[in-house]
């Protein structure tokens, strides 16, 4: 296996322990961080805004890797769809 096989399947392995993190905090998210965006990266909020494009400006200017991070709006009151 090449060192780029084995960063890319870190790296999935890390986004998807950070998505899994996001899930696992949610309702801590929804009371901290009501309609926000969060961003998690490495198990940890990175940041949070109502603002998604603040808050990507804000998350590069700290030098996170913004292809890496898992962000997501906590929604107080998300959108019921019927498909």
């Amino acid at each position: 296996m090449t060192s780029d096989a084995i960063d890319v399947k870190e790296a999935m392995r890390s986004f998807r322990e950070d998505a899994l993190f996001f899930n696992d905090h949610h309702r801590e998210f929804l009371r901290l961080y009501p309609d926000q965006w969060v961003a998690v990266y490495g198990k940890q909020v990175a940041g949070a805004d109502a603002d998604l494009g603040r808050l990507l400006e804000d998350l590069k200017a700290r030098g996170y890797p913004l292809r890496s991070l898992v962000v997501r709006r906590v929604e107080t009151n998300p959108m019921k769809l019927i498909v």
